[in-house]
């Protein structure tokens, strides 16, 4: 049987700023995932919404991101993209093997893309990016 899924506060606070088309989309994706039977639930990591200038730029500096948030800007700035993370309750996603990880960002990709086409909101997924590969990312087209 499969479990309900919610967006918890934490995420639905990190979704403020965020284009709404990206947030119906996010929305239709969890009541997906919700029929799934695999478990799989998602969250929007901390850094995942809405982006300043200087919160970007740390990231570039950390070698996280391509864009240093002034002169090449993130798609984060302008409310424009999210991140999304799947999330099994007990289990350390990071620790897990990337083999792993890449399974679980590739389920997630496909209920958030069907969620795109369903809601008419045409998504761009950072996983199938060949310059830099950014499987939590999504973005509007």
């Amino acid at each position: 049987m499969s479990k309900k899924f919610q967006w918890g506060q934490t995420s639905i606070r990190r979704m403020d700023g965020v284009d709404p088309r990206i947030i119906r989309v996010l929305f239709r994706a969890i009541r997906i995932m919700s029929r799934k039977k695999d478990g799989i639930d998602i969250t929007i990591p901390w850094m995942g919404g809405i982006r300043t200038a200087d919160q970007q730029n740390k990231l570039f500096l950390d070698g996280v991101s391509k864009c240093d948030g002034f002169e090449k800007k993130s798609e984060h700035q302008s409310g424009f993209a999210i991140d999304v993370i799947p999330y099994i309750k007990g289990i350390n996603f990071y620790e897990m093997p990337s083999i792993e990880q890449d399974f679980l960002f590739y389920k997630v990709a496909s209920v958030i893309l069907e969620a795109g086409a369903l809601e008419g909101v045409k998504i761009s997924w950072g996983g199938n990016w060949s310059s830099w590969r950014d499987c939590p990312h999504y973005q509007i087209k």
